[in-house]
């Protein structure tokens, strides 16, 4: 695309700048030169326009001109004599020839040429996007004439068609058939439907995705325009796909079925166990209830039988040195007797509890209590082991006006009773203290904390499970061996009411046991809180 080439003779305008000024526009940049300067002058230092004077110059001279500025986008107007002999332009090149047209005429005529050139642009543009996508388009595009004739074809389709298809069937360079396709879809075209549809080609077996529509062109019949798109490897991967996922759905299935089995398996030992579970509960409930009586009696002769022997008999080995150690004996072997019966009792008794909770026959007797009481009253329960070691001192901590809980108040000193027993027990020397707090969200905090050697971290876990005894071997001293099984009930009753129990680390050195609970609130239709809520006395230290 070049400018115009104007030769303006005879005109009344002879001033060169005068012309090239009144020919500038918004986005049109003019200027005069001389036919030397315009010579020398750089082609791409030049305006829009240029204005040309050749008033003193030969028509070779506006020759050079034209061919020095061939090809170029630019608007030359050369102004000359009436009798000016225009030169024969270069191969290409224009020039029009414009007898004694004025300023005003002359810009009438670049407006047009600039136009012209926006038409030229916008066309070419839109070519340059044709060419681009038809050039860029992996597939097939043909357009075919009422006749089926291929009309036009992109390069592939020539390729497959082995030269130039234009003028041929379209079948026949497409699918290699000698007779219109089945599928053609002209019709519906022709009633202005788009259509979309995926064929198998008989040329090559290959699959493709067409789509088909009428095409307008200005002057010519209509064409229907096809583009197809070779989807064979796609088709094959959703084939192969579809394999996968018809085999991994076997595979789930058929792993829904053994987990399902399993599942029924694991169901059925489940239930096994739970009724092994139950006939051991109920084994080991009727044994500790049957041991209880004959244990009673061997515990109450074993007492009577040693208070009798050091009131009646001892008196008579002081004759004999002999029948001293051998009396001394006898009575050290019945109080053996007497504390392991003891222990065994307390065994058989945490048993019998257990049991009962597991199997759900414990007897629940929920009421409204204040805790500061079922403390007081598990203080003067282990009274009796406090008093007994003078290194040691319990320390009570009960702030007045403590809210109620709802709960069995046995059961509750029970746990207390044997975590201040565990306490005294394990701590040799040093202070238990047992205080209590409210927490925030209704909740209420016992604490049981000793001065003792502690609790691994590791156990602090598994002391609530049955039997264990956390840092307990056989070394342990007799007096202080426990049953394993006081922690396993604290948990279930604390749990029972929807509690929890924990131990923690008591700084310097000791364990804390720390029992929550959920405040009664006055639902649950249980009974009115106590009227006599009278505050706890102050802290006392034994």
């Amino acid at each position: 695309m070049t400018g115009g080439r104007l030769l303006v003779c005879g005109a009344p305008d002879r001033d060169a700048r005068l012309l090239a000024a009144g020919l500038a526009a918004p986005g049109r940049r003019t200027g005069a030169f001389s036919p030397l300067t315009a010579l020398e002058l750089s082609c791409d230092a030049l305006p829009d326009v240029a204005v040309v004077p050749l008033f003193d110059s030969t028509p070779e001279t506006c020759a050079r001109l034209l061919d020095r500025w061939r090809g170029r986008p630019l608007h030359a107007v050369f102004l000359a004599r009436a009798d000016f002999a225009p030169p024969e332009p270069p191969e290409g090149e224009t020039l029009r020839l414009l007898a004694g047209l004025d300023a005003r005429g002359v810009a009438a005529v670049l407006d047009l040429l600039a136009e012209r050139d926006a038409r030229d642009r916008t066309a070419c543009r839109a070519e340059a996007w044709r060419d681009a996508f038809v050039a860029g388009f992996p597939g097939f595009i043909v357009a075919c004439d009422p006749r089926l004739r291929v009309a036009f074809a992109n390069a592939p389709v020539a390729r497959r068609a082995g030269g130039d298809p234009v003028g041929k069937p379209c079948h026949l360079v497409l699918h290699g058939r000698d007779a219109p396709c089945p599928w053609c879809p002209r019709e519906l075209a022709e009633a202005g439907q788009s259509v979309a549809m995926e064929i198998q080609s008989p040329l090559d077996g290959r699959f493709f995705s067409m789509t088909s529509s009428m095409l307008h062109l200005p002057g010519s019949e209509p064409l229907l325009f096809t583009l197809c798109y070779d989807i064979t490897d796609r088709n094959m991967a959703l084939s192969r796909l579809k394999v996968l996922n018809r085999d991994l759905e076997r595979r789930v299935g058929e792993r829904t079925d053994t987990l399902a089995r399993q599942a029924e398996d694991l169901a059925e030992a489940n239930e096994r166990l739970r009724e092994l579970d139950a006939l051991k509960s109920g084994f080991l409930a009727t044994v500790t209830h049957d041991l209880r009586t004959p244990l009673t009696s061997v515990l109450g002769f074993a007492k009577l039988t040693r208070r009798d022997f050091l009131k009646d008999f001892m008196p008579f080995s002081e004759v004999s040195d002999v029948l001293r150690r051998r009396g001394a004996r006898i009575a050290d072997n019945l109080a053996i007797i007497e504390a392991e019966g003891a222990r065994l009792t307390r065994l058989v008794n945490d048993f019998l509890d257990l049991s009962k909770i597991e199997s759900g026959r414990l007897a629940w007797n929920d009421r409204v209590v204040d805790p500061s009481e079922v403390a007081r009253a598990a203080i003067d329960a282990v009274g009796g082991e406090y008093e007994q070691n003078q290194a040691m001192a319990l320390v009570v901590d009960m702030p007045p006006g403590l809210p109620p809980v709802r709960l069995d108040p046995d059961r509750l000193m029970q746990v207390l009773v044997n975590l201040l027993t565990n306490a005294v027990r394990h701590t040799g020397e040093g202070e238990v203290i047992l205080s209590a707090r409210q927490l925030p969200h209704r909740r209420l905090e016992l604490r049981v904390s000793d001065t003792g050697p502690g609790i691994p971290p590791e156990e602090r876990e598994r002391i609530f499970d049955k039997f264990h005894q956390a840092g307990r071997g056989d070394t342990t001293d007799a007096e202080n061996r426990g049953t394993g099984l006081g922690l396993a009930i604290c948990k279930h009753i604390v749990e029972r009411y929807g509690g929890s129990i924990r131990a923690e680390d008591r700084v310097p050195r000791g364990t804390a046991f720390v029992v929550e609970l959920p405040v009664w609130t006055g639902g649950d239709g249980g009974a009115e809180p106590p009227t006599d809520m009278r505050p706890s006395p102050d802290p006392l230290l034994s």
